[in-house]
């Protein structure tokens, strides 16, 4: 999609925005208790969602499970319109917009780190096992204190939790089972200064690019791999391009990606709003996560079918060379006990 196409979607969101000004309100019907708060008035408004995957990624199926769950308990005062795909700009610019108000609900990743540092631990490679870790992680004190901090140095109020799968590291060329098969490998990576700290501690040439690039930058041969969570090697086809996959054995990130709108937002909204508004998004992030899940499975059994070879991964030679890392990251972030809770909790 063209800038100048980006600008007009972001132009009608902003238009959208304004629509929170209360036009009427629903009241909750008691007696099902299907509800929160029977009774109590919820304003009319328009909620933007917006999120740079494409609409076959799991965060769209969450998307559209809160917009289907959020309308029905606020009997269809409160709308809910989803931008996928990056359709209202790249990861920062949606950041950005939801502090300024043109949209209200977005996914946050790497990028975020450069407005709320904490994030930048879970960007550390091999330090979250996999998808039950990661659980593990939303459901203990770990997540409260990752979305305190996040509140604290970014403005944004986590409101829930979504996955983005395990990813592994796929490769043109080359297997990777040890940490020297890394040395000189150009590797897409996020852009996130922790992540380039790790993967360059590993010998690897991080390279910064946009997820909807990634394909061609494998293809052209601007990166010679990447590491991706299994779904998008499927829905992008990309191992069309490449020879090599470690195993799902061993997940590169697992991370949490925390569910975010603006402090200013969450505090515009009165009780009822936010209760239903809670409610939806907690289920919809439960959904979303149990939905990766599936495609997950799904991915890997097309990929394998698709003639990739896979690799084994020495995962303890990894970890000794990206521990130090991991601790010099959270002395750097005052986040020590967060790592030592995420860690006890493998």
């Amino acid at each position: 999609m063209s800038t100048r196409s980006r600008r007009i979607l972001r132009f009608a969101a902003i238009a959208a925005a304004t629509a929170l000004i209360v036009t009427g309100c629903s009241r909750i019907d008691g007696g099902s208790g299907a509800a929160p708060d029977a009774g109590a008035d919820i304003r009319e408004r328009t909620i933007v969602f917006a999120h740079i995957t494409a609409d076959t990624f799991p965060y769209q199926a969450g998307a559209l499970k809160f917009k289907e769950l959020l309308e029905e308990l606020s009997d269809g005062a409160m709308k809910v319109t989803v931008y996928p795909g990056g359709q209202l700009g790249n990861e920062r610019d949606i950041n950005e917009s939801i502090l300024e108000g043109s949209v209200h609900v977005g996914v946050g990743a790497g990028a975020l780190a450069t407005q709320a540092k904490i994030m930048n631990l879970l960007e550390l490679p091999f330090m979250i096992s996999g998808q039950e870790h990661m659980q593990r992680i939303i459901d203990s004190p770990v997540a409260e204190s990752l979305a305190d901090r996040i509140e604290e140095q970014g403005g944004y109020e986590v409101v829930a939790w979504f996955s983005t799968g395990d990813s592994a590291i796929q490769t043109v060329d080359r297997a990777i089972r040890t940490p020297a098969d890394m040395q000189g490998l150009k590797l897409r990576a996020i852009e996130n200064p922790a992540l380039a700290d790790a993967l360059s501690a590993l010998g690897a040439n991080p390279t910064p690019m946009p997820y909807g690039e990634v394909y061609t930058g494998v293809q052209t041969g601007v990166v010679e791999g990447a590491t991706l969570d299994w779904g998008s090697v499927n829905s992008m086809h990309l191992y069309e391009i490449v020879k090599y996959t470690t195993s799902h054995e061993a997940a590169f990130l697992a991370e949490p990606r925390p569910v975010i709108v603006s402090r200013t937002f969450w505090d515009g909204l009165n009780d009822a709003e936010r209760k239903v508004f809670s409610k939806a998004i907690q289920e919809a992030a439960a959904f979303e996560r149990e939905t990766f899940l599936d495609v997950q499975t799904k991915a890997i059994s097309a990929i394998e079918a698709a003639g990739l070879t896979f690799t084994q991964l020495d995962q303890n030679a990894f970890q000794t060379v990206l521990e130090p890392v991991w601790q010099k990251w959270a002395k750097d972030l005052d986040a020590q006990e967060i790592l030592d809770g995420i860690l006890e909790l493998r």
